[in-house]
């Protein structure tokens, strides 16, 4: 395992790596991309954007954290992401914070995660086991406790995205084609008073073999147990 991040004038990389697996995440001026990569095929299986949450005003590192700072044009609403690679997971912890210079606010923000080369979607159901893979006829499903979903893709490997309880009210999957995955998480649903800091936590880990599921379930329940992690 190692870890390293580079800094320039065009992009900021946080990257993970080992033998088999590489995680990079790049943020660029006004939106942050970030990717699964499987060696050595070298093909992204997931990624996703912020948008509509202002130009970036700051970005830096601390310890194994990247940290950006993304502010409004009106320069009244706020937004820190976060990125938090889980060198012992093969994944990444997003930390977002939401603050507003406003008596009252709106501060909703919905992330969409893209999954490529999806090969089958499984959800994590309330016995604490994960469902029969699909979605049903329909192709959609809406998760609201636990919030949870596996993608399998073509290398053989589970991608989970997990979203810490509490911090959404529920969540959307849905496959648009025979390849594709969104999953939608809307976040800071309730108005924001001024002074106060709302943070969520979203995972993305990967696991593989025979036990992948099993190794997935557990990793959502650690994350499930995990105290609420300092960012400051």
């Amino acid at each position: 395992m190692s870890n390293s991040i580079w800094i320039s004038d065009y992009d900021v990389i946080h990257r993970c790596k080992t033998q088999n697996f590489q995680l990079s995440v790049a943020a660029h001026p006004n939106k942050m991309n970030a990717k699964f990569v499987s060696q050595p095929k070298n093909w992204q299986v997931a990624q996703w954007d912020l948008e509509g949450i202002g130009p970036r005003s700051e970005f830096y590192v601390r310890g194994h954290d990247l940290v950006e700072r993304y502010t409004t044009t009106d320069e009244q609403l706020t937004t820190e992401v976060y990125s938090r690679i889980l060198p012992d997971q093969d994944g990444v912890e997003l930390i977002l914070s939401r603050q507003t210079s406003l008596l009252d606010s709106d501060p909703q923000l919905s992330l969409v995660f893209q999954f490529d080369d999806a090969n089958s979607v499984s959800t994590f159901s309330s016995r604490e086991s994960w469902n029969p893979p699909g979605l049903g006829p329909q192709n959609f499903a809406s998760l609201s406790d636990p919030m949870a979903v596996a993608i399998g893709c073509l290398d053989a490997i589970q991608y989970a995205l997990f979203v810490y309880p509490g911090d959404c009210e529920e969540i959307s999957v849905e496959r648009t084609n025979e390849e594709t995955v969104f999953v939608t998480v809307p976040l800071f649903t309730t108005h924001l008073e001024k002074g106060v800091i709302r943070r969520s936590r979203i995972q993305m880990v990967r696991a593989e073999g025979k036990n992948a599921m099993v190794q997935l379930a557990a990793k959502y329940q650690s994350f499930r147990d995990s105290e609420i992690p300092l960012t400051t």
